[in-house]
């Protein structure tokens, strides 16, 4: 009995070892795997250091200086318009605003 006991123990040990060399494997392997993911990433989006990302959008309704030709806004939460460089604050009446607060 006691031999039986010894061979069933001994099978255990040899199956967790080749888990656990299977397990590093896997991990060896993940590591790699994260590595290239990391390189190709770099790669494929260049980004200088101290630099902010940014995605212009052309004019497209003309050039030059006729009053669509450059237009700027900004819209904040509060639904106040900043227009143009004298920043002139515009009141929005949204109904959908006054249902959010």
């Amino acid at each position: 009995m006691l031999e039986r006991v010894l061979q069933n123990q001994e099978r255990y040990d040899t199956s967790m070892r080749n888990a656990t060399e299977l397990v590093g494997s896997h991990t060896a392997s993940i590591q790699k795997l994260e590595i290239q993911m990391r390189d190709f990433s770099r790669e494929q989006n260049p980004k200088k250091k101290g630099t902010l990302p940014s995605d212009t959008i052309a004019n497209s309704k003309g050039s030059g200086s006729s009053p669509t030709s450059h237009c700027m806004a900004i819209t904040t939460r509060s639904g106040k318009i900043l227009q143009g460089e004298n920043e002139q604050v515009v009141e929005v009446e949204d109904s959908e605003q006054e249902v959010e607060a």
